[in-house]
């Protein structure tokens, strides 16, 4: 989708010692098909696409990663949500928007194919990196093929109903999110709104105490929570009784089947 003009949610990343800790959960269970990946030395992303293209990466340490912020982020935090990525049309727009909120970016690529900078885990109080890039289309190719021992016959690609985050405060979450980086308001109530950027791309943010849906859903207190599979429209409101998917420590993600 990069290149569409506007500004949309592209994917989650989660960090695993190596690409095969992501398989038994995001292939063998949700169906992630593999469209792309590179050792780029420090780091390591692969691509999954599930319904209407909305993508999971799961990034692991490069070939010379031993010491890179791979190694650090999974030495310190061990396995788990990593970032989450933004694509826009204009890195220079984006940055004004977020400066008007007091929010200051960092690091990222600066190349013809692809411009990226940062917000800190803490800068916006979130407790997750949140990647702003733009980028022109497909702008690392189509990557290495799949590796030896991707998980062959995977079923259906999983429907995206949401990412939940639990950030410190709504309010500005939502001035974030809706007003500088353009996400629409789908679903709200107290202490909680669900943006979306489209089909399968929804975040569904949090503040402490409220728990829309269930309780164990929200066990990490600000960050990255849970990954939700289910009806892409379904409204948290609404939605019935959440159902966990084996928690696999090689990943540190929490995936909920939500629906009624």
């Amino acid at each position: 989708m990069a290149g569409t003009g506007r500004i949309y949610l592209d994917h989650l990343a989660v960090g695993t010692q190596c690409w095969a800790d992501g398989y038994p959960v995001l292939v063998d269970a949700l169906g992630g098909r593999w469209t792309g990946g590179h050792d780029q030395g420090e780091f390591a992303p692969c691509r999954l696409a599930y319904r209407d293209g909305m993508q999971l990466e799961i990034i692991s340490p490069g070939s010379d990663g031993w010491s890179g912020f791979m190694r650090r982020f999974l030495d310190h935090d061990g396995p788990g949500p990593h970032h989450l990525s933004f694509y826009v049309p204009s890195l220079e727009a984006a940055t004004r928007d977020l400066a008007t909120l007091g929010l200051s970016t960092f690091g990222g690529r600066d190349t013809p194919a692809r411009r990226e900078a940062f917000l800190h885990p803490k800068e916006a109080g979130l407790g997750t990196l949140i990647q702003i890039a733009e980028a022109a289309d497909d702008p690392d190719g189509p990557g290495l093929s799949a590796p030896d021992g991707f998980p062959r016959n995977p079923p259906g690609p999983a429907s995206i109903a949401w990412i939940g985050l639990s950030a410190e405060s709504v309010g500005f979450a939502t001035a974030l999110f809706r007003d500088a980086l353009g996400g629409a308001v789908a679903g709200s109530g107290a202490g909680w709104r669900l943006f979306s950027w489209g089909p399968q791309r929804r975040l569904l943010v949090r503040q402490s105490p409220a728990e829309p849906v269930a309780p164990p859903l929200w066990a990490v207190p600000v960050g990255v929570a849970h990954l939700a599979v289910g009806p892409a429209d379904a409204s948290p409101a609404q939605a019935g009784a959440a159902q966990a998917f084996d928690y696999d420590p090689r990943l540190g993600l929490w995936v909920w089947s939500v629906g009624d």
